[in-house]
């Protein structure tokens, strides 16, 4: 088998029909790999060559098909040859760990992977520990070669780094394809500013989830950068009603998470309910009451998910939102979904209100037991043997 977790005849099929120059192709027996109960595959792939770029798209296929990317092995040397070609990366989504920041054989484990990731879609940054001179000058160089490298990534999620706000100028240039980028366990945002140039550089930005710092609050500089087509937003505060409500006219928000500590004056409840049509998940400071809560909610006819966290002596729901609402059993009692709605947390160990499209995957860890792309990139290739 040549694919973790792969089907074998749907990546016949795929090799089949795959197009492509024929500039350089791969002869089945030069593949050094046991075909298995499938003979008559090599025996069809023995009628002529394949191409070097079909292989490209079948294993391009797996690639994007969810975590399967870390696992994947190459059976023989000749097939690692077209591991590194860039287009087997196309539309993957990579995982770097903080593994990858060690220096294996004079050079950084991901600097053997980032050349390759010109069409990947998708990234996900884990630099958990990288506080060290070294390991923090290796996720600083890891990022902006990331930035530099992968011009088609949609999707950039970075996680546990504790000096991402010293490095967000990385984020201005880099990323020119960037519609969706969230941040996760970082050192919070010491100023909604510090976004601003983000936001000038990326105007086709979709979603943007990120922490700041608990006093910090939206004005209107950021709600003015802001990209137009924004559809998600969070964990914010604002300065006061006005900058929220010009927000809401400015962009077509479905999506919007207030920080749990963030102030609500009441002048919010109306900006949301003249401006807010469009919601379907809203998370709302946790100290809220129920009363209040459904003050905000109830001429929002669209909205599917309400958040609030924090776990009371009264169940959330329970009160004045129990007729409207009910209580989601995968939410542990912080989120409440309209009544004849089908809408969930996403799967993985997040469980968000709403993800961006094919992000589910990306936003967890790989697997313990199995090898990070970097990793596996940096492999040694001096033998055909089956790993």
């Amino acid at each position: 088998k040549w694919f973790a977790g792969s089907n074998l005849q749907h990546t016949h099929l795929l090799c089949t029909l795959a197009q492509g120059p024929t500039t350089r192709s791969l002869a089945p027996e030069s593949m050094g790999v046991g075909f298995g109960e499938d003979e008559d595959l090599g025996d069809r792939a023995a009628s002529g060559e394949l191409l070097i770029e079909s292989w490209c798209k079948a294993l391009s296929f797996v690639l994007t098909s969810g975590r399967t990317l870390a696992a994947v092995r190459a059976a023989s040397r000749t097939f690692r040859d077209v591991v590194r070609e860039p287009a087997a990366w196309e539309g993957a989504c990579v995982f770097i760990q903080p593994q990858d920041l060690e220096v294996h054989g004079g050079s950084h484990k991901y600097e053997a992977l980032v050349p390759l990731l010109r069409l990947a879609s998708r990234a996900v940054l884990n630099f958990r520990g990288a506080q060290g001179p070294g390991k923090r000058q290796a996720a600083q160089q890891c990022l902006a070669m990331l930035a530099d490298h992968c011009a088609n990534a949609t999707s950039l999620c970075i996680r546990d780094w504790l000096m991402l706000e010293r490095y967000l100028p990385v984020l201005h240039s880099g990323f020119p394809s960037l519609r969706h980028l969230e941040v996760i366990g970082c050192d919070h945002i010491s100023s909604y500013d510090a976004l601003v140039p983000v936001f000038e550089q990326h105007p086709s930005l979709l979603s943007l989830r990120a922490t700041f710092a608990p006093k910090a609050a939206a004005g209107e500089a950021f709600v003015r950068a802001a990209p137009k087509d924004l559809m998600a937003l969070g964990f914010v505060a604002f300065e006061g009603p006005g900058v929220l409500r010009e927000l809401l006219e400015r962009c077509p928000l479905e999506h919007l998470w207030f920080a749990p500590t963030a102030k609500f004056p009441s002048g919010m409840t109306a900006a949301i309910a003249e401006e807010g049509q469009r919601l379907q998940t809203l998370a709302l400071p946790s100290y809220l009451s129920e009363d209040a809560c459904a003050a905000v909610v109830r001429p929002l006819e669209r909205l599917q998910l309400l958040c609030r966290m924090r776990i009371g002596v009264f169940e959330f729901g329970s009160g004045a939102l129990a007729e409207p609402f009910e209580l989601l059993p995968s939410a542990q009692g912080t989120v409440l979904r309209r009544r004849g709605s089908a809408a969930e947390l996403t799967p993985g160990p997040n469980h968000a209100l709403w993800a961006p499209p094919q992000a589910d995957a990306q936003a967890g860890d790989p697997p313990a037991a199995e090898l990070s792309p970097a990793e596996a990139a940096a492999a040694d290739a001096s033998t055909a043997e089956p790993r």
